[in-house]
């Protein structure tokens, strides 16, 4: 597969405060990638990642309410491995080494040449292609069939056992993990609750008690539609966002 293709097989996630630089920058991006994913700071694309799991991260290194080195730390904290280029108008050694401590693959400096950004991610693109090609070699043919039908199942038990079907479902399957996200899980009881700024706490904690009781459920579920055994490790929930991410972890000596 040439490198124009694999590039039309990736997600890249842009974030960059300014807004003239960000459309600029987009509109390439999304002649040259097969889908581009922009935000204006590094909580938006937080939540972005969490939404969409894109391959390429390109971050501007100084932004309001959440920087690029930050936003990147958070995500690598969270197991991401995602390709991160960080674009800067400073070249100070320091920051080029914070960078590099948080776990990016590429730093660029401002003004940011096209040519030059659209190499680098060129050299990501075919990394991750390769690993992912070594990656799929030890994963079922059917991937996304079994994808598809996990989200089908879960979203369905949500429904029969909270009374509240997701509005959307998304499911991850990798040689390690299958990650499950929900969106928009809230019952009404819930959202209720949250009329007192108090009670996020309490929803989280009945969410986070809710799922580790299901666990058995939803791993024999997993087991029956993919035929891999799995356990239940983490469980995140984002109350604000009314979103829900089970991460379960594949048993490799199954």
């Amino acid at each position: 597969m040439d490198t124009d293709e694999i590039l039309k097989n990736m997600k890249v996630l842009y974030v960059e405060d300014d807004e003239a630089a960000r459309e600029e920058l987009a509109d390439v991006l999304k002649r040259r990638v097969g889908k581009v994913l922009v935000g204006e700071n590094g909580q938006r694309g937080l939540e972005l990642y969490e939404d969409f799991r894109p391959d390429i991260i390109i971050a501007d290194f100084y932004m309001p309410e959440l920087d690029g080195i930050e936003m990147l730390k958070q995500l690598r904290e969270q197991g991401s491995e995602a390709r991160a280029v960080v674009v800067s108008a400073v070249s100070d050694v320091n920051i080029v080494l914070s960078a590099i401590d948080v776990g990016i693959d590429k730093y660029v400096l401002k003004p940011v040449n096209v040519q030059e950004l659209l190499k680098v991610m060129e050299d990501q693109a075919r990394a991750i292609y390769e690993k992912k090609r070594k990656s799929d070699a030890v994963l079922p043919e059917n991937k996304k069939k079994i994808e598809d039908e996990i989200k089908r199942e879960f979203s369905s038990l949500l429904k029969t056992m909270t009374g509240k079907g997701p509005r959307n479902v998304s499911v991850f399957m990798n040689s390690d993990t299958i990650e499950l996200v929900a969106a928009e899980v809230l019952t009404v009881f819930e959202k209720n609750l949250l009329d007192n700024f108090q009670n996020i706490a309490i929803i989280r904690y009945i969410r986070e008690l809710f799922f580790s009781v299901k666990a058995d459920t939803l791993c024999d579920m997993i087991l029956r539609i993919s035929g891999r055994k799995v356990m239940l490790s983490e469980i995140r929930i984002n109350v604000e966002n009314d979103k829900n991410k089970l991460i379960f972890t594949i048993d490799r000596n199954e």
